[in-house]
């Protein structure tokens, strides 16, 4: 019994502690376009912004690689065995998570290393240089956050965070329907995306963004209360 308390307190501070990296790193990377918002659904304009701070991008997506995603596995995996016995879809539920997770964190590695690369090298190359690091930062910009996050990503992650939302609002109202919409926000940003309607993708995104650290907090004080996730013995 104490083993499992010690098991869940730690699920429970680790993916609290998700939330607040997850926010470090939306601020982190904020601040270094100076709080220029349009940079989300535009990365290559950061070329014309004064004073972009490199270090803090590069930290900001060491964060989202943690924040966002790899810290949420141990509350992923807590959630696997709480749906033990409640669907039969729960392999394929958390198999959406697992992929959403990794799948992002892989994406934020990718822009870790080559954001601050391209622009270190820019400000000392040739006119000719520098049109083509725009068109690698902008093809790289783009590979990432349209295709692995803002497609394939908000896909797996609206199924995760539907599928279990449906099994948590019979617990707690609130939460599982905070989930839900998490997860439906997380949809329209794919589904803005696959059908390329840009105002949609753009507002379920920043809402994403904002709301996404969120979540994780109020699920690690969900577990660490242990009033809703009650694992089967």
């Amino acid at each position: 019994m104490e083993n499992n308390n010690i098991f869940r307190n730690t699920v429970g501070w680790i993916t609290i502690l998700s939330g607040i990296v997850g926010f470090i790193s939306y601020f982190l990377i904020a601040g270094a376009v100076n709080f220029n918002f349009d940079f989300f659904s535009n990365p290559v304009l950061i070329f014309s912004l004064p004073e972009v701070h490199i270090g803090m991008l590069r930290w900001s997506m060491i964060a989202d690689v943690f924040g966002y995603y790899l810290l949420l596995l141990p509350a992923l995996f807590f959630i696997h065995d709480w749906l033990h016995g409640k669907t039969a879809w729960r392999n394929l539920i958390t198999f959406c998570g697992t992929s959403y997770v990794l799948a992002g964190a892989i994406g934020a590695s990718i822009l870790a290393a080559t954001w601050p690369s391209f622009l270190t090298k820019f400000p000392l190359s040739s006119p000719e240089q520098q049109d083509t690091i725009k068109l690698l930062f902008e093809s790289f910009s783009f590979m990432v956050g349209n295709g692995i996050w803002n497609l394939f990503d908000t896909i797996v992650c609206s199924v995760w965070m539907i599928g279990i939302g449906i099994f948590i609002k019979r617990k707690n109202f609130f939460l599982g329907w905070f989930t839900i919409i998490v997860g439906l926000i997380s949809f329209l940003d794919g589904f803005g995306n696959i059908l390329e309607i840009k105002a949609l993708a753009d507002t379920a995104v920043n809402l994403y963004l904002v709301l996404a650290p969120i979540w994780p907090i109020a699920i690690g004080f969900a577990i660490l209360k242990n009033r809703i996730f009650v694992l089967n013995k």
